[in-house]
């Protein structure tokens, strides 16, 4: 093994005799680098998307959510709540109910979320620090807060004090074909916020007890939202919050809060980083190439060796090594090139992203996993580049016979 490392670090580093070996040596370093450079900056702009999208979620979104396992809507009684409360690590927890809504302001309409919160919501959501225009105003059951992207929909503005938000709910009580269909109630829109897209198309914010009323279910709640105290561990305040809720409820932490997202974004990850993989197999036929052409450079030596004692296997290893250093080599100049790009971009913002997004250039974040998976997939890829001209560099007699 160690002969074989050292024979296969002496070819690596030697300069080839021919020009053309050298040159296509350097065609393969130089394409398998570019291919792992492009591995690494691919995945580091998923992995930016990925925190980004995270990052504005999690203004909505709060630490912990305690849902029902089953069906939409549950009653919560004072002991379940203090149960809640008092379990160690939260901080604050907040009250809601969530229900599809149609929303009309002057002659335009659209469908919604309507979520009603309690006072205590400022406390587990970012939501009223993140007011585009107006002010985060819920009080007395008559205003709302409205996501920026509904609002540009529907025309709302703040500052028309005159001018509500109707809303319109299904009537739960209605008893015979004379009664409305639909309830409606008005609204005072008292702010707009701005998070991200997906949220601010969707969520108008108002008071809990209005929403109760609305949709005539008092006392029901669709969620309790949670906020952690400062260093708790998420994953014991998830495991006792289980506990105390009992098996009819779901807990989720940030992440399984948006389990959905982070399937699909991860199913694109995976999708790009397998094309990649396939762009640096067909590069790595020129590393077969090269090994190929240097097994035929290397046959005198090979046959020195051989009558010196060292076999086939040893000869096999010297070549599959020889394979494998050029593309971990290869790697680590796409490795720098990637680091190096991504400072410039982080930096610079050389790839800008189309107008109207929330930010100006790609995002992107390089995570060590990223390296490690990455210099594994060119190990491998490597390794069979190299297998067939180690094969034949193994069968390579000690006594070679010219004409």
């Amino acid at each position: 093994m160690k002969l074989s490392l050292f024979i296969a670090l002496r070819y690596l580093r030697a300069r080839q005799s021919s020009n053309a070996i050298h040159l296509l040596s350097r065609l393969s370093v130089l394409g398998m680098a570019l291919g792992s450079a492009a591995l690494l900056l691919v995945m580091s702009v998923f992995n930016g998307f990925e925190t980004l999208v995270f990052s504005l979620t999690n203004t909505f979104n709060p630490d912990i959510a305690v849902t029902p396992a089953r069906g939409k809507t549950f009653d919560a009684d004072t002991l379940w709540l203090d149960r809640l409360r008092k379990t160690e690590g939260v901080a604050h927890i907040s009250l809601v109910l969530v229900e599809n809504a149609l929303f009309a302001y002057k002659d335009v309409q659209d469908i919604g979320m309507l979520k009603g919160v309690d006072d205590a919501y400022t406390s587990v959501s970012q939501v009223s620090g993140k007011m585009l225009h107006g002010e985060y105003l819920l009080e007395n059951g008559g205003h709302a807060v409205v996501g920026a992207g509904l609002a540009a929909k529907l025309g709302v503005d703040p500052r028309q004090m005159l001018e509500p938000l109707v809303v319109y709910m299904p009537n739960r009580r209605r008893a015979g074909p004379l009664d409305q269909p639909f309830q409606r109630r008005y609204l005072q829109a008292s702010g707009i916020f701005a998070i991200q897209p997906e949220i601010d198309m969707e969520y108008v914010l108002t008071d809990l007890e209005f929403v109760q009323r609305l949709t005539s279910q008092p006392g029901r709640l669709s969620a309790v939202e949670i906020a952690l105290q400062p260093g708790a561990n998420t994953k014991e305040v998830v495991k006792n919050l289980t506990a105390s809720a009992g098996e009819e409820f779901e807990v989720k932490d940030r992440m399984a809060q948006e389990a959905t997202f982070l399937k699909v974004m991860n199913m694109e990850k995976w999708v790009a980083f397998a094309i990649m993989c396939l762009i640096m197999t067909l590069v790595a036929f020129n590393v077969a190439g090269t090994l190929w052409m240097i097994v035929t450079e290397k046959k005198p030596d090979i046959a020195i060796l051989r009558t010196m004692g060292v076999s086939e296997a040893d000869i096999r290893r010297t070549f599959l090594f020889n394979g494998i250093m050029l593309c971990v080599f290869a790697f680590a100049l796409g490795a720098v090139g990637a680091i190096l790009f991504y400072l410039l971009q982080a930096n610079m913002g050389l790839i800008p992203v189309p107008p109207g997004f929330i930010i100006d250039a790609y995002p992107m974040e390089l995570r060590a996993g990223d390296f490690l998976v990455i210099l594994l997939t060119v190990v491998v890829i490597g390794t069979g580049a190299a297998w067939l001209p180690a094969r034949r560099a193994a069968a390579v007699p000690a006594i070679i016979q010219e004409e």
